[in-house]
């Protein structure tokens, strides 16, 4: 009974794998658009499911976030100037069945976020000067307070934490349309 209830969750897994490849494989050489309508073609037959509709508000959330973090589509939205990237931004939501008062918020939030990474590598660049003008001790550490406060304001002490730990997040990966 044991090994039949294994060998069932392993079938499950192995199909479940092969339902994510099939979703997942976004071709590199096409258009953003090209893209986007392969990936909504596959979703249909995979899943079943039509972000497209009206009532599939959810799905279209969660389809819409699955697309933008594929590396494909990472790679052209990474490539694109800012208005430009903007402007795929709109029209992906766009044929994913956002409204257009939806997409306009998507927009303000992507702005938001575009000078938040703009400010942290900003930070990030007068930091390593930092670094490299003082090395270590007291004076770079009141010098690094100053900068964060100057950078980041009540978020300052949340930055300082991070890097305590090792983390430096305008360091990790951008997705375009979602950090």
């Amino acid at each position: 009974m044991v090994a039949q209830v294994m060998q069932a969750a392993s079938a499950h897994e192995h199909e479940e794998e092969a339902r994510r490849r099939a979703l997942l494989g976004v071709d590199p050489t096409l258009s953003l658009e090209e893209q986007q309508r392969d990936f909504l073609d596959r979703l249909s037959a995979v899943a079943g499911v039509d972000p497209r509709k009206p009532e599939a508000r959810l799905v279209r959330s969660q389809a819409t976030e699955l697309f933008l973090r594929l590396e494909p589509v990472q790679a052209r939205l990474a490539a694109m100037p800012v208005e430009e990237r903007r402007a795929a931004l709109a029209d992906i939501r766009r044929r994913m069945g956002f409204s257009e008062e939806m997409i306009a918020q998507k927009a303000a939030d992507d702005a938001h976020r575009d000078a938040r990474w703009e400010n942290g590598h900003s930070y990030m660049k007068a930091r390593a000067e930092l670094f490299s003008r003082l090395g270590q001790g007291e004076a770079l550490e009141a010098e690094l307070r100053s900068l964060r406060e100057q950078y980041f304001g009540h978020e300052a002490p949340t930055i300082a934490r991070e890097e305590e730990s090792g983390f430096f997040r305008y360091q990790r990966r951008r997705v375009y349309g979602r950090n």
